[in-house]
């Protein structure tokens, strides 16, 4: 059974999942397409909406050890990356022919949501133009108010900046212009940068070793 509560709250959309205390999870392929739907076109550049599982009663990420998109005469590979999140294909005949996503989880759970997170692919460089990232936050924003609507955008929290979303769980990377150098360090996998210094080192570069997962909005909390 699928119970399904509808808003937006920054830049998640929660959608309960029920699943049986199971190592796999079916999910009907048509609500992703959905989503997907938003940014198939391409208006929003690089920006798109990322897909999660997560434990209601942890709050915790229900792992993810593979996916599969099947229908009754074909399955299609899925994508799950180090952090469990799935990355599905858009294709409008697995939506006509009703396809399932079959999910193996790493370790049985009661019940899974859905999370939808905005987010941004990011340059496969190990310098990456500080306008590149600017550029995708842009892109991320008008994604936001796009999920938020007409009205709902007006309430979205200010975004402070980019975070960066590493696979190394601990590093340092070099904001870099001309002479100018600055550390920027980052922990638990995430790298922040804030709108201050995407602004001071604009005509710079990023320089950072390690693989980049996604960008998402760094979101002002009250």
């Amino acid at each position: 059974m699928k119970l399904v509560r509808h808003g937006m709250a920054a830049s998640l959309l929660i959608v309960p999942v029920l699943c049986a205390a199971a190592p796999s999870l079916d999910l009907q392929y048509s609500t992703f397409y959905s989503q997907m739907k938003t940014f198939a076109k391409g208006e929003f550049g690089d920006a798109r909406l990322g897909f999660y599982l997560t434990d209601p009663q942890s709050g915790q990420r229900c792992g993810l050890a593979s996916a599969r998109v099947s229908t009754l005469d074909r399955d299609v590979a899925a994508e799950v990356t180090i952090d469990s999140e799935l990355r599905l294909p858009y294709d409008d005949d697995l939506n006509l022919d009703k396809a399932t996503v079959v999910v193996g989880l790493t370790e049985a759970h009661a019940a899974c949501d859905l999370s939808v997170q905005v987010m941004a692919d990011a340059p496969a460089t190990p310098e990456v133009p500080l306008a590149e990232l600017v550029s995708r936050q842009q892109q991320m924003q008008r994604l936001l108010d796009k999920m938020a609507g007409m009205v709902g955008q007006y309430f979205l929290p200010k975004m402070e900046g980019v975070r960066i979303s590493m696979v190394a769980p601990a590093g340092t990377a070099y904001l870099v212009e001309g002479a100018r150098q600055e550390a920027v360090s980052w922990q638990q996998g995430q790298l922040l940068l804030s709108n201050a210094q995407l602004k001071g080192f604009a005509q710079g570069k990023l320089q950072l070793q390690g693989e980049i997962l996604r960008l998402t909005p760094w979101l002002h909390k009250e």
